[in-house]
């Protein structure tokens, strides 16, 4: 649940008091948006939650009394009692509590939302609540519960324009987290201080019986840069409530599930027909997602930006392309995987030096790359990678057999030779909730794998020319896995 709340607290703080036609006059002075807000969170022994969120809305002031002469103008003409009126605005308030927070990875029942201050035109407070089921979420690798929260409010992941915003942004934010029964606490955010010119942001906590109580402050500056948040918010990664308890909980994940066909046929000539087919196998409901994305935006469409993103990649890294073409397959055939087919002749492919080839490529499939906290689903990533020699070439190093196991995590590779073919297999298995420390240390020494090669020299000539690509098939999977797959 990375981001469950990132982005519906963002968007909270600015709506509705911000509209549509939000704009700079020449005599335009900055406003403050003020607020309160308090997240308390009730957590049962089967990981639901009785969830409330209360927002407060202080200023600016005149905005404040816009939105309520909105809610009441409809009072005016008697088409509507205040109260009638009052009620609309809930109604509305709550389908985009409920959408936005659905959205972002709850699932919710027993919904309900009420407002205050609207007829007395002091401020509008909105004080939503609802059962959030399995928000703490169990982790049987550490054997721990877990609840997380987000003292940035979506702003450490917000994307804010060069310009920055045109307003200031001043929340004071406070998490009320209630363990349930005989669960004894192991961690939850401690201090925090950063400050960029006049913006600030503090995290400050306390532990009382059963209670975690987490409260950060947030000061933004009018036209605020990206800089500035990333120096805010960059560096902070303290957003989990962990506790242990007698009883466990059910894990509730999804796995990918992925197998890459990477075959290499080496010419003579020097030239490389490179073959690569990608299935994407699991989570079967973000497989199918993709599908219908790719049908909406249409089959001949999405297979010419493949194509061309592909020999765009191959071009950059210095490889030259003579032909290639792509499939997308499975698209219309439910429960089957999505694959995509991509073919390429190629020149300048590997790095010729000292009278041979040399390729490198990464077996761990980039496993290691973008990795934050832990692993949030399981992992089953399968590399089949080929060499086909011409009569005459010769291999002259290859990769050694890796088995490398840890708390149930495993990565294999096996190497097999046949005569002018080498067949590597490898295999990365990851845990749910595996931390990336136990990632990186069971894959960091295994990033790279050598094979040297030569062909009859007499036919070399044509790829001696440049020294270019030392691992394009692993910089190609992660291309591939970028603009065709969402990764979670």
């Amino acid at each position: 649940m990375k981001r469950v709340l990132a982005v519906i607290f963002a968007a909270i703080l600015l709506t509705p008091l911000i509209g549509p036609n939000f704009g700079l006059a020449e005599d335009f002075q900055p406003k403050t948006y003020k607020q309160d807000f308090v997240f308390t969170i009730v957590v049962m022994p089967n990981g639901n939650a009785n969830i409330t969120l209360k927002t407060v809305w202080l200023e600016p002031k005149d905005e404040i009394q816009k939105q309520i002469e909105q809610i009441l103008n409809e009072t005016r003409n008697g088409s509507m009692t205040m109260e009638e009126a009052i009620a609309k605005f809930e109604e509305e308030q709550l389908q985009r509590y409920v959408e936005s927070l659905t959205q972002s990875g709850m699932n919710l029942t027993n919904e309900s939302i009420k407002s205050y201050g609207i007829a007395e035109g002091t401020n509008i407070t909105l004080v939503f609540n609802a059962i959030a089921l399995n928000f703490s979420r169990y982790y049987s690798y550490g054997d721990y519960w877990e609840v997380r929260i987000d003292p940035t409010r979506g702003y450490a992941t917000i994307n804010i324009p060069d310009t920055g915003l045109p307003f200031a942004i001043d929340i004071n934010s406070t998490f009320i987290i209630k363990l349930p029964e005989n669960a004894t606490l192991i961690m939850y955010p401690k201090a925090f201080a950063q400050q960029y010119n006049t913006s600030k942001f503090f995290v400050t906590s306390e532990v009382k019986g059963d209670t975690v109580i987490v409260n950060s402050y947030i000061y933004l500056e009018p036209f605020l840069p990206p800089d500035g948040y990333k120096a805010l918010f960059g560096s902070y990664k303290d957003y989990y409530i962990r506790y242990k308890a007698p009883y466990k909980g059910e894990e509730h994940y999804q796995s990918s599930v992925m197998n890459e066909y990477v075959t290499l046929d080496i010419y003579s000539n020097g030239s490389v027909r490179l073959h690569m087919r990608d299935e994407y196998i699991e989570p079967k409901s973000e497989v199918e997602a993709r599908k219908k994305e790719i049908i909406s935006y249409g089959v001949e469409n999405a297979t010419e930006y493949i194509l061309r993103t592909y020999s765009i990649a191959l071009g950059y890294r210095g490889a030259l392309v003579d032909s290639g073409k792509v499939r997308i397959l499975g698209l219309n055939e439910t429960d089957a995987p999505l694959v995509i087919d991509a073919e390429y002749m190629l020149r300048n492919f590997t790095t010729f030096e000292n009278g041979s080839y040399v390729y490198q490529f990464d077996p761990t499939l980039g496993l290691t790359n973008g990795l934050t906290d832990r692993m949030e689903y399981g992992v089953n990533h399968t590399l089949y990678l080929t060499i086909n020699l011409p009569d005459g070439g010769k291999f002259l190093e290859v990769p050694d057999n890796i088995s490398e196991n840890l708390n149930g995590n495993r990565f294999t590779m096996t190497v097999v030779r046949e005569g002018n073919s080498l067949k590597i297999v490898s295999n990365v298995f990851i845990r749910y909730g595996a931390p990336a420390e136990d990632v990186t240390k069971m894959l960091s020494n295994h990033t790279t794998a050598t094979i040297r090669y030569t062909v009859p020299e007499e036919k070399s000539r044509l790829s001696e020319t440049q020294q270019i690509i030392a691992i394009a098939v692993a910089l190609l999977l992660v291309v591939g896995a970028i603009v065709f797959w969402k990764r979670r």
